[in-house]
């Protein structure tokens, strides 16, 4: 019997030095717009999952929310969560929150924050997206021993 999980959350995008101060909004809008159409590989993140405003949206830091349902999702929790942190190592950003309601499992908070050692490389000409980051969650970062346990 198949459960469903519903994911939703949001990335909140971060501005850059006062001369070009949608520089790391672009950069991001680069990053999802370049994510596939049809993803092959479950648990599945395309580019539709992911909304972005437009200038009229946007005041300051850039919102880009996520939102999708799946099927039996507590099974791939792990992958899904590698998967979308190697989404956010291509991006700028202050801090993701992401809220999972699953059906069999439970509902939880995940929310990651950049690492303040970070900060400082996005004034760089060529800023580098973040690479480090603190993890904190009402939830597990996989539900395999929780449903291993229960068979």
């Amino acid at each position: 019997m198949a459960h469903h999980a519903i994911i939703y959350g949001r990335i909140n995008g971060a501005t850059w030095k006062t001369e070009d101060f949608y520089k790391l909004h672009q950069l991001n809008l680069s990053v999802i717009n370049s994510l596939p159409e049809n993803d092959t590989d479950f648990p599945y993140i395309n580019k539709s999952m992911f909304s972005i405003p437009d200038d009229q949206g946007t005041f300051r830091n850039q919102v880009i929310t996520f939102g999708a349902s799946y099927k039996s999702l507590e099974y791939e929790w792990h992958l899904w969560i590698e998967k979308f942190e190697s989404i956010l190592k291509k991006l700028f950003w202050f801090d993701v929150i992401i809220h999972a309601e699953f059906e069999m499992m439970g509902t939880y908070n995940y929310q990651w924050s950049v690492d303040n050692d970070q900060l400082n490389n996005w004034y760089k000409k060529s800023p580098d997206p973040i690479s480090e980051w603190n993890f904190e969650s009402n939830g597990p970062r996989s539900f395999l021993n929780e449903l291993n346990s229960n068979h």
